[in-house]
């Protein structure tokens, strides 16, 4: 008879061996599911390429676009340039710009800032001036764009003190800058809605003096931002909290008594909606609700603060991504990986391995329905639209008579979705590389086939 010491002895290495064989097999399918998904972003650089413009050093949204089969002279534009820049930089290929080409993009956003207001517009869309979000977002990519190409915006952002009459301004000197300047503020005269939409963010100055009259209505005071928060649309939260996150260089760049006064009621009237047991916010579908939340989350980054009810919502996305559900927007799938990694940070609760595997899984098989044949993403499994600088949406939407195509928006959602699952599974990601990108983007004679422009485009492991 074996007696118990005897058995635990014998049964101790099995008890060793078994979970690490666990463990390897684990590993074997994350690996193989990253695998999987790291195909989806073979083609991206090549795709990119053709999107640049030598011309302004802007970006377009779509090969459509560029070749002009779109209605409308639709350009270039600050959210595409942004994405590009972005993409461009995870890559390493923003290090090796050719000088000229990285002047020429400088001078791409800091042509489109306003003298007068701060706000960044693209000429070709004027109509950015109607719409508080897009001015919003066209300032946070411009003046990130800058920050990455080393450069810095030519004047007073909203929000700083404006220099007087009397200064010389900074595009004295450039004939280019002052016609582009000049530009933008002929467009402005025309556009009555401006006064609508346009205020200048109050500095310490002019809070001191209360000349606040100029100032955003709802950033003004607490009282009217509690007012502005009242009147967004909660019943479908993605858009009610995407208009809060929108708003965040704006509140950012106030003084800092009322700044953090704004900060507090924003995270104050959002935790009082909150729910208490899955840590969504207003109505919506599932989709809706968990990508309202993630614009909540992004809030409170760029405020520094944390996040109300972490736990729960770590524990609402986990179950969600198996949950099979029907995914129509691209969107959906970046803020769910996106907003998993920044909670797991903040909770300290890090996926277990099946879980990790549930995500790539996940975001993989997803991710195939907006993978296009032009080799990036599109926005909406729907079908393409035509939407520089996210202008063009929901009742406006405008289909692209192109046909079937990725865009920027798209495949900068994708390319966020894939980083963020490497940072859930803190695992170092593949690099995209291209040998000749720069020679495609400013050899604009090369067809825009990417077999007949001899790209090169492999994957290296930093």
């Amino acid at each position: 008879m074996i007696s118990f010491r005897c058995l635990q002895l014998y049964l101790l290495p099995l008890l060793i061996v078994l979970p690490a064989l666990h463990a390897e097999k684990d590993s074997e399918e994350l690996n193989a599911a990253l695998r999987e998904l790291d195909a989806l972003y073979a083609e991206v650089l090549p795709w990119m390429a053709q999107l640049y413009d030598p011309e302004s050093g802007g970006f377009y949204e779509s090969i459509g676009l560029k070749e002009g089969k779109e209605p409308g002279e639709y350009g270039p534009d600050i959210q595409s340039t942004f994405f590009a820049i972005i993409i461009l930089k995870n890559t390493g290929l923003l290090e090796t710009m050719p000088t000229h080409a990285k002047e020429k993009m400088i001078h791409y956003f800091q042509s489109r800032q306003d003298p007068q207001t701060g706000y960044f517009v693209d000429p070709d869309y004027p109509d950015m001036w109607d719409n508080q979000r897009v001015l919003g977002r066209a300032l946070s990519f411009s003046v990130g764009s800058l920050e990455m190409l080393g450069s810095e915006p030519l004047y007073p952002l909203p929000g700083q003190a404006r220099k007087s009459a009397t200064t010389k301004s900074s595009d004295d000197e450039n004939p280019s800058l002052r016609d582009a300047s000049k530009q933008i503020q002929d467009t402005n005269e025309t556009r009555t809605g401006k006064t609508k939409n346009i205020y200048i963010v109050p500095n310490d100055a002019t809070l001191s003096k209360q000349e606040v009259a100029d100032a955003p209505p709802h950033l003004a005071s607490v009282e009217a931002f509690r007012l502005w928060l009242d009147k967004r649309p909660w019943d479908y939260s993605w858009t009610a909290l995407d208009n809060l996150s929108s708003q965040s260089r704006l509140i950012n760049a106030l003084p800092p008594k009322l700044r953090n006064a704004l900060i507090n009621e924003a995270i104050r009237y959002v935790s009082a909606i909150q729910e208490p047991d899955t840590g969504l916010i207003g109505g919506g579908d599932p989709q809706v609700r968990i990508s309202g939340a993630f614009k909540f989350v992004s809030f409170c980054k760029n405020s520094g603060r944390p996040v109300p009810r972490a736990d729960k919502l770590q524990t609402t996305i986990g179950e969600w991504f198996t949950s099979d559900p029907d995914i129509d927007k691209i969107f959906f799938i970046r803020n769910a990986c996106d907003m998993l990694f920044y909670l797991s940070r903040q909770t300290g609760q890090k996926p277990t391995e099946q879980e990790l595997v549930n995500v790539v899984k996940f975001a993989t098989n997803q991710l195939k329905q907006f993978r296009q044949d032009d080799g990036a993403f599109r926005s909406f499994t729907s079908g393409s639209f035509v939407s520089p600088n996210d202008l063009y949406i929901d009742n406006n939407s405008i289909s692209a008579q192109a046909g079937d195509q990725s865009e920027m928006n798209g495949t900068s959602n994708a390319h966020r979705a894939w980083k963020a699952v490497y940072w859930i599974i803190d695992k170092e990601r593949p690099r995209m590389t291209m040998d000749n990108f720069w020679e495609v983007c400013l050899q604009q004679d090369i067809p825009l086939q990417t077999e007949s422009a001899g790209v090169n485009s492999i994957y290296i492991v930093p």
